[in-house]
């Protein structure tokens, strides 16, 4: 088979090509931005300045054309409609804020111009990710993701810490990468087809072989090495550490909310395909690694004295609360909504928690320490108040959006059946609301001793910070909104 036979090539209605604009406004605003960056003396902001742009425009094509007619392409491999829209709209809505907080960051850590395009690039493998039904070209949107990340990881070309970081990523990613692969391939020989919905009709249709089964544990196990879950989670805390910090938040934000929704496909169509023997097996797989990441992150992040690692393990345990969302969808699709707007509430928590960090850290510094930060909120009062709200977002406290977004999350998991689950996130959120208070009795109560963290003020990192701030507030406040527009999309 060929690629031709594999994604053929149709003639593109005016329909298609707007569908398709913000793809191609990111690819080549992307190698605008690279030549632009170029100039000696300004290359960084125009770099900034062409990608800020790029995005601005995204959002506004992807806004208007919310609710245009579907756009189906490749003979079903691409498919744009309402809903991959809103979910290629929050991740635009992600990169331009991580492009914001690189403003500042990339002349303080030293990091090459090319990192506004590497992040436009980026973006565009998430769409293309979020927006397909083919696990071919779902390989092919995550290596487009993937590689411009790695090397973001490694860009601080001053830091061993970072150098150390992009290399396990790298290797690791490319583990996963090789997984999906390989699975997909053992996938199509059991069902002739890298297509969702026709392997989900094979599988209902017949028994599926042991290849398939083999098969579908390779692809899972990617999936869930790429959200950061136990045990594939090794990863996470060196490269949350080595990273600069804006690609830390892009990665937090970007990376996590594409994975999960991709993740999110693939089980829809395999895992809970109804009448196929052995899939709970593959059920109870998804419940223990649940279990594993909220109770490891968790309880591990209470004895971190560093904020980036501590907020590492707290991403796995995140992961592992919307692995328990994930878990419930197989009851219906409203399990699938609450994931987004969980994922959508914790994206901008973490944005906002980050942006303040890197405000602090010195340059080229491996990690700040919770101690540094002591007195922070009555030397800077607006960065205090924001990482509060963002850790008591992420923690669960009502009136921000994290409690909107776990009670939701909570509450469909119920309504599905799965309370002995819900028990253990529920106590595990308990535990992880000393670690979050403690950074806050830090920023409010301990006086400033030994080595202070120094604010550097960055426009850019202190302007996300707030935009994430009054988003976290807002919604938590008034979530309807939000939480409307995802219950239509969902329809």
């Amino acid at each position: 088979m060929t690629l031709m036979e594999i994604f053929p090539l149709d003639n593109l209605s005016s329909g298609a090509y707007v569908s398709l604009l913000p793809l191609i406004l990111l690819s080549f605003g992307a190698i605008l931005s690279l030549l632009v960056g170029t100039h000696k003396t300004r290359g960084h902001g125009n770099a900034f300045i062409s990608s800020g742009v790029v995005l601005g425009l995204c959002l506004v094509l992807l806004g208007v054309n919310a609710g245009a007619e579907a756009t189906v392409l490749l003979n079903g491999t691409l498919v744009i409609d309402s809903f991959t829209r809103t979910l290629s709209f929050f991740a635009c809505s992600f990169a331009l804020i991580s492009v914001i907080i690189t403003r500042g960051i990339d002349l303080k850590e030293n990091l090459l111009s090319e990192v506004y395009a590497l992040i436009l690039f980026s973006t565009a493998g998430m769409i293309l990710m979020m927006s397909t039904n083919h696990l071919l070209f779902m390989f092919i949107a995550l290596e487009i993701m993937s590689l411009a990340v790695y090397v973001m990881v490694a860009m601080r070309r001053t830091s061993y810490f970072s150098a150390e970081a992009g290399l396990k990523y790298f290797i690791l990613g490319g583990l996963g990468s090789a997984f999906l692969l390989y699975g997909s391939s053992l996938i199509f020989g059991a069902t002739g087809s890298f297509d969702l919905p026709t392997i989900n009709e094979a599988i209902t249709s017949r028994t599926p072989t042991a290849i398939y089964y083999v098969g579908l544990g390779l692809v899972l196990t990617s999936m869930l090495f790429k959200v950061g879950a136990v045990p594939f989670h090794g990863w996470v805390p060196d490269v949350y550490q080595g990273a600069a910090t804006n690609v830390t938040a892009f990665m937090s934000a970007g990376v996590k909310f594409t994975a999960f929704m991709a993740l999110a496909r693939i089980a829809q169509y395999t895992i809970f395909a109804e009448g196929v023997p052995f899939m709970q097996w593959f059920e109870s797989y998804i419940w223990l690694v649940a279990a594993a990441s909220m109770i490891y992150g968790n309880f591990v992040a209470i004895s971190q004295n560093e904020i980036k690692r501590m907020l590492s393990f707290s991403t796995i345990a995140h992961t592992g609360y919307l692995l328990l969302g994930l878990y419930a969808m197989k009851m219906g699709p409203e399990a699938g909504q609450s994931v987004i707007v969980y994922l959508f509430f914790y994206a901008l928590s973490s944005l906002g928690a980050f942006a303040i960090i890197a405000q602090f850290e010195s340059g080229n510094e491996k990690d700040l320490r919770i101690d540094q930060i002591a007195g922070m909120g009555l030397r800077h009062p607006v960065m205090g108040a924001c990482l509060t709200i963002f850790l008591l977002s992420m923690a669960g406290i009502p009136l921000t959006s994290g409690f909107i977004g776990k009670y939701g999350l909570f509450n469909t998991a119920v309504n599905a059946g799965q309370v002995p689950l819900v028990v253990i996130a529920v106590l595990t959120s308990v535990v992880s609301v000393y670690y979050y208070l403690r950074v806050i009795v830090y920023i409010y109560m301990k006086e400033p001793e030994g080595d202070q963290a120094i604010f550097q003020n960055m426009r850019g990192a202190g302007i996300a910070a707030t935009l994430s701030a009054a988003a976290t507030v807002q919604f938590g406040l008034f979530p309807r909104a939000i939480l409307e527009l995802v219950k239509h999309l969902g329809k």
